[in-house]
Parts: structure tokens; C-alpha cells; sequence
């Protein structure tokens, strides 16, 4: 199949309920994005799953065939993984779809600030136009600008680790895409997880309104915010119960390391 779209790199992630006839009735909006690695599994950002989780009845990753044709593929098994990642198993319950999309060889080759980096995934995918509903696909491209040694999303339990600082954001439904490289054959280098926000005072008054009133205090900051995506480096070694392997050895065995 030829990369013709972004539908065929990045899925999008859905709560959904059982409707008439076995079909999936998608739940509101898209809760994130996903990719295919070997086999039946994908991977995701692990708040995409807890939110797709809880919003219906099960999850479900969106499926287009190559003549656009939308289906979808049931997860019927998860794993949280570390560095806020999860683990999908997914049920292909129409012949041949697990053919409509790509499996990207991944790149452990750590990048370097200004390195020119993409992605590509569902940020405020689901469109609504007069009452009819799209998903949309939307593709990023930036530069890396730090390599954090030690990073933790807020609310995260789990420890700090590596990741990537980059120049453009990751809003609402990018995070679970996959970072790829800009030049050459695509390939993964790591996983978008949410954004990052630093702030700094600059202006501080006081003003008293009247004798004897509470003063009154104005203060102006400035604040950078930046995507973050978990580095290749990061994610792989780590061991799966699904797969009962890393996640490492497991890709090894589909040809999907560089």
C-alpha cells in the first residue's frame, strides 16, 4: 500500500458502545492517537487509554482502507507501560484491515537539539460541519529543542524519565503519535506524550484602592510551552506482559528496528 495520507501512519483512539447488528457507536471526541507496531498490538500514551476507558464502554482504533472506507478495530487487551505509555491488543474484525496502515521501522539514535522532527496525528480530530462528523488528521513539523534528562507529567505516579522537548505543542488528540524523522525513509524515534510549560514573573505592582482596603496585587508572567514526546532510548527496553518480551525484542521479531 502507498503512503498516500496521515491515516495510514497514526489511528485514532475512541471510547465507544455496542450498537444494533454489532456495530461500534463512537463515544464524542477523539481521546488520542495511536500506531501499529508488530503484529496485533499498537501503542499509545497511557492517559489516551484512560481516558478512551472511561468514557464508554470499551476502546476503539479508527481504521480507513486505502479507498476510504472507515472501520474500526476493537482493543480487547491493554498494558500500562511505563514513561506514560500503554500497550494495545486490537481484534481486526474486518478482512484484510490489518493490512490499511503501515508498521514504521524504529531508530534508536538519540536526536540532537535543531534536528527538523514531524508527526502526525488526530489534534482536535473529530470536525463537525453542519451536523455531519469528520475525523481529521493533522501533520506537525518542528525542531528538537532539548533533551531532558528527566521529565514527569503532572499527575504522572511513576518516575521521571528522558524525553525530548520540541518546538511545536502537542495539543488535545496528538498525544500516542509517533515522532519521525523529516529526511528520508520514515521512521520512529519516539512517542508524543502532552506538553510542557515553563513561567516566569516578569512585572509585579501593588496598588491600595482606598485607606485602610486590602492591597491589591498585579502580576504579569511570561510562559513557554513546548511538546514532549518519550525518546526511543526510553520506551524500548521496557518489558511487556502481553508481548512477554521488551518491547525491543518484540519489534526485533517483526523486522521493525532500523
Amino acid at each position: 500500500m502507498e503512503l498516500t495520507s496521515g491515516y495510514s501512519m497514526t489511528l485514532p483512539v475512541f471510547s465507544a458502545f455496542p450498537g444494533p447488528g454489532g456495530a461500534h457507536l463512537i463515544q464524542g471526541e477523539v481521546c488520542g492517537s495511536a500506531f501499529a507496531l508488530g503484529a496485533e498490538f499498537m501503542l499509545t500514551a497511557h492517559h489516551v487509554l484512560r481516558e478512551a476507558a472511561a468514557g464508554g464502554d470499551y476502546v476503539v482504533v479508527g481504521l480507513q482502507s486505502p479507498e476510504g472506507v472507515w472501520n474500526v478495530a476493537r482493543v480487547v487487551e491493554t498494558e500500562a507501560l511505563a514513561a506514560d505509555l500503554a500497550l494495545l491488543r486490537v481484534e481486526f474484525a474486518q478482512p484484510g484491515s490489518e493490512t490499511w496502515f503501515h508498521r514504521f521501522k524504529w531508530q534508536e539514535v538519540p536526536f540532537e537539539p535543531f534536528a527538523v522532527v514531524r508527526a502526525v496525528g488526530y489534534a482536535y480530530g473529530m470536525q463537525n460541519v453542519d451536523g455531519l462528523r469528520s475525523v481529521v488528521v493533522r501533520g506537525f513539523q518542528g525542531h528538537i529543542v532539548s533533551r531532558l534528562t528527566a521529565f514527569k507529567p503532572l499527575g504522572w505516579p511513576g518516575q521521571p524519565f528522558p524525553a525530548y522537548e520540541l518546538s511545536f505543542t502537542s495539543p488535545r488528540g496528538l498525544s500516542g503519535a509517533p515522532l519521525l524523522n523529516s529526511q528520508g525513509t520514515v521512521s520512529i524515534h519516539g512517542v508524543l506524550i502532552g506538553n510542557s510549560e515553563s513561567r516566569m514573573l516578569v512585572f509585579r505592582a501593588q496598588e491600595r484602592v482606598r485607606e485602610g482596603a486590602e492591597i491589591n496585587t498585579v502580576e504579569q508572567y511570561e510562559a513557554l510551552t513546548l511538546g514532549i514526546a518519550v525518546e526511543a532510548s526510553t520506551a524500548l527496553p521496557q518489558q511487556s506482559r502481553l508481548l512477554g518480551k521488551s518491547l525491543r525484542e518484540h519489534l526485533a521479531e517483526h523486522s521493525l528496528i532500523g
